[in-house]
């Protein structure tokens, strides 16, 4: 049932016009929509869930910008400048990589010494800034920067990180290091917390590690002649790319003073009744290693005219590194000595041939004056050996040798061999007087 919402009469089924008040039915049902129909209001919860979206869209930005700036190559260049400029190796080393890890703290500390000892940090660390930036404003895909005359790190790009953002690798250069040891030996050093073992020939250069570039001062110890000695290895390639091996170790610098160490003798140095070498005044002359604490007795030896000299023995009892200067010396005199009387022995040998030819021609002329001057005139010696002569006979002497031989003062005391004409050997005894013309006469006269 319907009613006229003008004036309420009761309205008949399809009726267009109220038969009360004449007011059109659908205009005024028209009008009444069209007046009083209002918009229909958000739910609450839609108003929520709208807001929640929009927040988080504004979250998902403020994030994106905060990652993008922290991973950003101009940030990561930033944070690699401060570390550098305050010395903080600690945090460099998260940044700086090495065979595609990351720098282990001693090699963090290692490249930084570099371009503090070559470099100055700050110049180095406003150049890997700048560089990183100009990368980025002119899309270059890699730079070098440089610490004195050798590249340091190596910025490359390497694709995106989470496949968003730029992402700059920045490689520290590697070095070859060799070392070119003086003595056999075997040395342990401790690298990146391990252990690391290279066995060494004496002068036989060799590759000791590939690093990166740094300064480098490593925990080690030698093994060297069963004795195993503390200490470490530096690398400084700011001046060379090679070991320097520093170890807590004396040798022993020895200076021998006497003629005779320049000689044509060997002179050999002993350390604790141990040969360590043959003394060269023009070179080397410095023998070890020993431990600081080991007893060290040290003395030279040399072999002269078939005897052997020595000199004063010092004892090195101090704990002591580096080297120890220790002073020898012979005794120049009692080698001269003994120069001298070994010289006259031979002397006295070429004299006795001489006299032995002279004797055999005396005999077979019977003619003392043949052998006269090499006797003492008015002597026993003289009468016995002219006489025998004058005699003849036919005696003939062959092959004498000087068997003993003793010098007191300008006497000479000798035992003489020599073979008869039958090949018997016959043995005399000489007395020799030197003249002062450094000849030789006989003085007396024995057959043994």
């Amino acid at each position: 049932m319907k009613f006229c919402k003008q004036c309420g009469n009761k309205l008949a089924e399809g009726q267009k016009v109220c038969t009360n008040c004449g007011t059109p039915v659908n205009e005024h049902h028209t009008n009444q929509n069209t007046q009083h129909k209002e918009p229909k209001k958000m739910s609450k919860k839609t108003i929520i869930i709208i807001g929640v979206v929009a927040l988080l869209l504004l979250l998902l930005f403020a994030v994106y910008k905060m990652i993008d700036s922290k991973l950003s190559p101009v940030n990561e260049a930033n944070e690699i400048a401060n570390d550098i400029k305050k010395g903080n190796t600690k945090d460099l080393k998260s940044h700086l990589k090495f065979n595609d890890r990351e720098l282990t703290l001693t090699e963090s500390r290692a490249v930084y010494d570099y371009i503090v000892l070559s470099d100055s940090s700050d110049q180095f660390a406003s150049e890997v800034k700048s560089q990183v930036k100009y990368m980025k404003d002119h899309g270059e895909d890699s730079a070098n920067i440089t610490a004195g005359d050798h590249n340091v790190i190596h910025i490359k790009k390497n694709g995106k990180k989470y496949g968003i953002f730029d992402n700059y690798d920045f490689e520290v250069m590697k070095e070859k290091v060799t070392i070119n040891p003086d003595s056999d030996s075997t040395i342990t050093y401790k690298y990146n917390g391990k252990k690391h073992k290279i066995k060494l020939i004496e002068e036989n250069e060799k590759v000791f590690a590939t690093l990166p570039i740094g300064v480098y001062k490593l925990d080690a110890t030698k093994a060297q002649n069963g004795k195993t000695f503390d200490g470490n290895i530096e690398v400084n390639m700011v001046e060379s790319h090679e070991v320097t091996p520093d170890f807590k170790q004396k040798d022993i610098a020895v200076t021998i003073d006497s003629a005779y160490a320049y000689g044509d003798n060997d002179v050999d140095v002993y350390a604790n009744g141990k040969k360590l070498g043959t003394y060269d005044s023009f070179d080397e002359t410095t023998y070890g290693p020993f431990l600081p604490e080991e007893k060290v007795a040290v003395y030279a030896e040399m072999t002269v005219n078939g005897k052997k000299f020595k000199t004063n023995t010092v004892n090195v009892d101090k704990k002591e590194e580096g080297d120890v200067e220790v002073d020898l010396s012979f005794d120049d005199d009692a080698i001269e000595d003994h120069k001298e009387n070994e010289d006259t022995k031979d002397e006295v040998q070429t004299f006795m041939e001489d006299y032995t030819d002279a004797l055999n021609d005396a005999y077979e002329e019977e003619d003392y004056s043949l052998v006269s001057s090499y006797i003492k005139s008015d002597t026993d010696a003289a009468d016995h050996i002219e006489e025998v002569v004058e005699d003849g006979g036919g005696v003939t002497f062959k092959d004498p040798k000087v068997t003993k031989y003793d010098k007191k003062g300008d006497n000479i005391h000798i035992e003489l061999e020599k073979k008869g004409k039958d090949g018997k050997v016959i043995k005399s005894k000489y007395v020799l007087e030197k003249t002062m013309f450094s000849d030789f006469e006989i003085k007396e006269y024995t057959d043994i």
